[in-house]
């Protein structure tokens, strides 16, 4: 039961990232976070939630558009040669761009309520 809350809680999260992304960009990520830290104070692990989260998010942006015929493995083949990276690490480095944004902020936010 404790671990379909936490799936629950990254599946919201994830919901939210992705839609705010869509909507305002990628900056929208940390306000994300720190607010999802703040309003969830019960959740002992809010970075982590907030990160896998965010990389949901992104991953289900990618999926989605790699679903409505954008070349996804294209873009990610053109600019990982120009990083000097292989595909499937720079899909990997946003994910984890994502990630890091967001469960940085939600353990900034979780810092708060200790002070």
């Amino acid at each position: 039961m404790i671990v379909l809350r936490y799936v629950a809680r990254v599946a919201i999260v994830a919901l939210i990232c992705a839609l705010a992304t869509v909507v305002f960009g990628w900056m929208s990520l940390p306000v994300i976070g720190f607010v999802y830290s703040i309003i969830d104070r019960r959740a002992r692990a809010r970075g982590t939630i907030a990160a896998l989260g965010a990389a949901l998010g992104w991953l289900g942006i990618l999926g989605a558009e790699a679903a409505r015929g954008a070349d996804v493995r294209m873009v990610a083949v053109e600019v990982g040669s120009v990083m000097q990276l292989p595909a499937f690490a720079l899909v990997l480095v946003t994910l984890a761009f994502a990630a890091v944004l967001c469960g940085t902020a939600a353990v900034l936010g979780s810092g708060l309520e200790r002070t």
